[in-house]
């Protein structure tokens, strides 16, 4: 039986949980209050984790099924795709375990258990495509064969393995009694050989920018070097702080990936995969911007010459062909030197090329139309090239393309003086 006293305390404590006047007193109403909000503020958070899960995963999906669209290569495509989709999935087995975390009874327990291993190995497949992804990019040897492809896996099955597996070794993680996930003795393995596939990619993308001449590429390759930062920042303060920060910083990254490349695609010519005119347009501004690295310039300006007569015999189809042999021509004999190359409009190029004498220009046309000469066409391909360089008067980017346009029409008129078809 209860005391007399045991139940005046227990309805003083009932009434006055913290004392007459507001005194501190301990009592059983605070107790379940404080139990109470703390449940609530589990609850919130919880939910707050599960919406940002869920705002990840849909856009995620959304950038994948969006990229299959783009003109990226085949390839690439794929493996944007892959790398979206992929991430995706991560997330949501990451939003599963999150809701069965602490749940005891079978089958919360499975349920943990099963979204872990899952999630583990998602997050290193991720990072793989993402590796193969920016070295396919790059034109890396590690993944111009099969044989590279399976060693360069290699770590990321070793992953799936101490995943799967950890429901008996502990390796990675294990559930408690109580439903509660914990870290196993070898759960650095994962994050270790997840960011060293991302590290890795990233480094060699920042020295490929450093070495390349190409503009396009130093700007290609750059965007592959900053690509994990968001991720990796996420994925550290989700280690040490258990927050969801890996799927945020994961969203972000390919997020502004894919921004990137629209920007490209719109700026890029889709017939010839050249940039186009706007580009052309904005470089030129670019570079004016500041008169000393415009310095040593040339600007090439191009037609085909008898580019209407090989549309009149042979089709637009093969007119169009042609632009694509000619584009191809360009990049062969340009990028190497780091030129800027565009499409103009029609069957006019413009090339930016820095060189110290006029000779190396003139080299330069000439190895264009050489190129062109080996082409497997049924016609014969030849360029109009006029060039003009920076300074002599020539001191904005408007001056230069008059006077390389007028350069171009002078070498068309000496021709048609000769003879040659030019139209």
């Amino acid at each position: 039986m209860l005391s007399c006293s045991y139940v005046r305390a227990l309805c003083y404590d009932s009434l006055y949980p913290y004392g007459i006047g507001g005194v501190y007193c301990p009592g059983t109403i605070r107790a379940i209050l404080t139990t109470w909000i703390l449940k609530g503020w589990r609850l919130v958070v919880k939910a707050l984790k599960i919406e940002i899960f869920l705002l990840c995963m849909i856009v995620l999906i959304g950038l994948a099924a969006r990229s299959r669209r783009s003109l990226f290569s085949s390839t690439q495509q794929l493996l944007f795709s892959m790398l979206g989709y992929t991430s995706a999935a991560y997330i949501l087995f990451d939003m599963i375990w999150t809701l069965s975390d602490g749940v005891d009874g079978t089958l919360g327990i499975a349920a943990n258990w099963i979204s872990n291993a899952v999630s583990f190995s998602l997050f290193a497949i991720a990072c793989l495509i993402w590796f193969i992804y920016s070295e396919t990019v790059q034109g890396s040897r590690l993944v111009t064969s099969r044989y590279r492809v399976v060693l360069v896996a290699l770590p990321t099955v070793l992953v799936v393995v101490l995943a799967f597996t950890s429901y008996w070794t502990h390796a990675l993680f294990y559930i408690d009694l109580q439903g509660v996930y914990r870290r196993g003795v070898a759960y650095m393995i994962q994050p270790i050989v997840s960011y060293c596939y991302v590290i890795y990619t990233s480094l060699h993308a920042f020295v490929h920018s450093l070495r390349v001449e190409s503009l396009q590429k130093k700007a290609i390759y750059r965007t592959l070097a900053f690509f994990a930062i968001p991720a990796l920042v996420g994925g550290t303060f989700q280690v040490v702080y258990s927050v969801p920060g890996l799927c945020v910083g994961i969203m972000i990254s390919i997020l502004l990936l894919y921004i990137i490349y629209q920007e490209q695609l719109i700026s890029t010519d889709p017939l010839t995969g050249l940039n186009n005119r706007n580009r052309f347009e904005t470089y030129m501004l670019s570079l004016f911007s500041n008169v000393e690295q415009a310095e040593d310039v040339y600007l090439l300006m191009m037609d085909a010459d008898g580019f209407k007569q090989i549309n009149d015999r042979y089709g637009h189809v093969e007119g169009d062909h042609a632009l694509q042999v000619i584009s191809a021509a360009l990049k062969e004999v340009c990028s190497a030197s780091g030129g800027f190359i565009a499409r103009y409009g029609g069957d006019e190029f413009v090339v930016l090329q820095k060189a110290a004498a006029e000779q190396d220009i003139m080299r330069l046309c000439a190895a264009i139309n050489d190129e062109l000469a080996r082409a497997e066409v049924p016609y014969l391909l030849r360029m109009s090239i006029g060039y003009a360089r920076v300074g002599d008067g020539v001191d904005t980017w408007q001056d230069l393309l008059r006077a390389a346009d007028a350069e171009l029409y002078h070498v068309k008129h000496e021709k048609k003086k000769a003879g040659v078809q030019i139209r």
